[in-house]
């Protein structure tokens, strides 16, 4: 979900950094529906990791059945993508018009503000987070009063989860907590002190003119409210700041720097072998030359027969 929320978040203040015409009405299309369900998936990732650690640090055993995992799988993967597609869903029921165009932000989807926002759009995010937070916190509490037990645990069951990992994910699941809890709470209260909620009359009546796309210059977003610019900006970095964090936690690990080693290595091997072999093609010749080794010293015998054969007559001479 958050590759979900920031990539598209990218490209729209590429798209919308200079110019806030509507150049892509179908890509808004698309991207406002992801982000109303990225802001309830974010919620529901954070409670299934916070709930999975909870499972770790309360039971007895690491290790767990495979029926007992694909179960666990495949709830995770019907909560983390069922509600958010049902809240892409719902959210037809309160989008008063198809999108805004703002500064910078690019699309950003629209609420028709009402009881029934608050309910499809603004409460599920906080009592999830909350729910989360409640499951963080007696983690934490488990871990702290069995955390020589769990170690122990761990190292006896040869399981791939380790100590630090455990606390990695914890850190990362009370840090996103941290920053969401509050941020979600922020939007929410203040969103409902400075907008008044409207009566939801009929469906007539909210979806009057819904092919308006609202286009708001960088004047008339000044002129709104300090709290509602405010809530804009939240919303904008929010999904980077939870990216920024989890590559902190698990992009800058052991496990990671040893998989980049990896590809590094395994990028830059053929340029070294071809790198080795020009050097090879451009060394210079090398010739051999033969070495002899020194005769042996003459023993004495053979000394004392060369000096009389080398011996010479004079009276051949004459």
């Amino acid at each position: 979900w958050l590759l979900v929320t920031c990539v598209p978040q990218a490209i729209n203040s590429i798209i919308f950094l200079r110019n806030t015409a509507d150049v892509a009405p179908v890509w808004c299309d698309i991207t406002t529906k992801l982000r109303i369900g990225a802001d309830v998936g974010l919620a529901v990732a954070s409670l299934c990791i916070t709930l999975q650690l909870w499972s770790i640090a309360a039971a007895r055993q690491v290790l767990v059945t495979s029926n007992d995992r694909r179960h666990r799988d495949r709830l995770f993967l019907m909560s983390g993508l069922g509600l958010p597609v049902l809240t892409m869903v719902l959210h037809v029921v309160v989008q008063g018009h198809r999108y805004d165009v703002l500064p910078v932000v690019g699309c950003t989807p629209t609420v028709y503000y009402s009881g029934a926002s608050l309910a499809i759009i603004n409460l599920p995010p906080v009592i999830l987070l909350s729910v989360s937070a409640i499951y963080a916190g007696i983690t934490i509490r488990l871990f702290v009063a069995r955390r020589y037990q769990f170690s122990r645990l761990l190292e006896s069951s040869k399981s791939a989860l380790t100590t630090p990992r455990f606390l990695r994910l914890v850190g990362l699941a009370v840090l996103q907590i941290a920053f969401m809890l509050p941020m979600t709470l922020t939007i929410f209260i203040t969103s409902l002190v400075d907008i008044p909620l409207n009566p939801y009359i009929s469906w007539a009546d909210v979806h009057y003119g819904f092919n308006t796309v609202l286009v708001v210059t960088r004047d008339e977003l000044y002129s709104f409210k300090p709290t509602v610019r405010r809530n804009k900006e939240l919303a904008l970095w929010l999904p980077a700041i939870l990216a920024i964090l989890f590559f902190a936690f698990f992009g800058l690990g052991e496990e990671s720097l040893a998989v980049y080693r990896h590809w590094a290595v395994k990028i830059s091997s053929p340029f070294q072998h071809q790198h080795a072999s020009f050097d090879h093609e451009m060394r210079a010749p090398v010739i051999s030359v033969p070495s002899y080794s020194a005769r042996e010293p003459y023993s004495c015998t053979e000394l004392t027969s060369f000096s009389n054969h080398s011996k010479i007559d004079m009276s051949d001479l004459s």
